[in-house]
């Protein structure tokens, strides 16, 4: 039997064409069709269920330090076009890996507040990825919690994404960091 995001029903009741990923069930496809749904999304936005990811909380006041030392980016610098540390409310793609540099998982670390991170990786990988950072974290002060199938998230894609989040929620994209 398959987990549910906490937006099966909807799905469901906007009659997606729904199956198994991840020992999820998503949706595939809408009625209209997946022809429509990629080309909106390569010509304006699209919005995806992405539930089934696995969340990572890191906070502490060596939170930053312990990413530092276990992720592939360089959250002091880098980051942005001009080099800029990872700000509260940005997010960058990296990779986790192990003390052999085998690749643990891929990942996306959100800076929530300046001792505050999320942490997105792939379905099921939660558990493995907490247990990796609480491995590495030494005498570092840091809290990891495994958040999965705890939250719903939604990923908005596509070219217009800044503009749809703009118009829908206003001061969003003014905020400081974004």
């Amino acid at each position: 039997m398959s987990k549910k995001t906490p937006l099966h029903d909807w799905h469901v009741q906007a009659n997606a064409q729904m199956g198994v990923f991840g020992g999820y069930a998503m949706p595939l496809w809408y009625p209209a069709g997946v022809k429509h749904e990629h080309l909106s999304v390569l010509l304006s936005a699209g919005l995806f269920d992405t539930s089934h990811m696995s969340s990572v909380s890191v906070s502490g006041a060596d939170a930053l330090d312990l990413l530092q030392w276990c992720f592939s980016k360089d959250l002091a610098a880098g980051t942005g076009p001009r080099g800029a540390p990872l700000a509260p409310g940005r997010s960058v793609y990296g990779v986790f890996l192990d003390p052999r540099g085998h690749l643990v998982d891929d990942a996306i670390v959100f800076r929530l507040a300046p001792t505050d991170f999320l942490v997105a990786v792939n379905a099921g990988m939660g558990a493995t990825i907490a247990r990796h950072l609480a491995v590495n974290a030494g005498g570092r002060e840091v809290r990891i919690l495994d958040l999965t199938d705890r939250l719903g998230k939604i990923d908005i894609q596509g070219p217009q994404a800044a503009g749809v989040l703009g118009r829908d929620f206003p001061g969003l994209l003014a905020s400081p960091g974004l």
